[in-house]
């Protein structure tokens, strides 16, 4: 199926690595100019070689004049206004997500805050009235199940993801009839390379495969799996980002789309 992205502009935040660059790899695979951000410029220029990408983009989104720069550098990468964005980029800002709800200092409430709302709404800002004016424009905001069904742990964390659900609700429904979708990727738990090479360090075997960790860990009671019998890759939230950029998704907006093998049980 023709997704009609060929030429489309996008920005995918956090796409040096992870989920993020899965999503930039597909986007440039359906013909996307593709810019790729990250606070390492060697990191995201490897990346962006590989893809073929147009540009990077690097500044940190937790400040006003870092998220202006990024739109800035971004823009002028892909010679236009960006048509895709993907609000990728968040993440435990502190570092520490084993912390019950009291031991969270109110700081670290609001670095999550930042880093994982805050982030989306600056870029939100500056360019979803380019997407207007162009009478075209896709959001796409990468959340997490945790928003939806809070641990006991990280209450800083998943109260930002949260935030950004409710954020993009409301944008959808303040851009009626001007051609600018929003929307929500909630994934559940991803085998992200961080969590692989956690996984084969823990069981002494740098060969170990996917599968294998997955089985391993399982039985070590980390985690229940989903019903689809497995966890998530980066793969599975790429391909419905790349269905909810098509031009073809204009009558989604203001959906929460849970890319999760079946972990979040209540109804959406």
């Amino acid at each position: 199926m023709d997704l009609k992205l060929k030429g489309r502009r996008a920005l995918v935040t956090g796409s040096s690595s992870g989920i993020g660059e899965a999503i930039a790899r597909m986007l440039a695979q359906e013909g996307c100019a593709v810019v790729v951000h990250g606070r390492n410029r060697e990191r995201a220029g490897k990346i962006a070689a590989e893809i073929k990408a147009a540009g990077v983009a690097i500044g940190d989104l937790s400040t006003d004049d870092g998220a202006a720069s990024v739109h800035a550098e971004a823009r002028a990468a892909l010679g236009g206004n960006i048509e895709i964005l993907i609000n990728n980029a968040g993440g435990s800002a502190t570092g520490n997500s084993s912390r019950a709800p009291v031991e969270i200092s109110a700081d670290d409430w609001i670095k999550n805050y930042h880093a994982n709302a805050l982030a989306a709404v600056r870029l939100c800002r500056l360019a979803v009235p380019d997407m207007v004016a162009a009478k075209f424009g896709r959001v796409i905001q990468v959340s997490s199940a945790v928003a939806v069904q809070p641990n006991n742990m990280g209450a800083d964390y998943s109260g930002a993801k949260a935030a950004l659900n409710n954020f993009t609700v409301s944008l959808a429904g303040s851009l009626k009839g001007v051609g600018v979708t929003v929307n929500t990727l909630s994934p559940g738990v991803i085998m992200v390379d961080g969590m692989i090479r956690w996984g084969r360090h823990r069981y002494g075997d740098d060969q170990l495969s996917i599968e294998e960790i997955t089985r391993r860990m399982a039985a070590d009671k980390i985690f229940d799996l989903p019903p689809a019998g497995r966890l998530g890759t980066p793969e599975d939230l790429a391909l419905v980002a790349c269905m909810l950029a098509s031009p073809l998704s204009g009558f989604i907006t203001g959906a929460n789309y849970r890319v999760d093998g079946g972990q979040i049980r209540s109804l959406n």
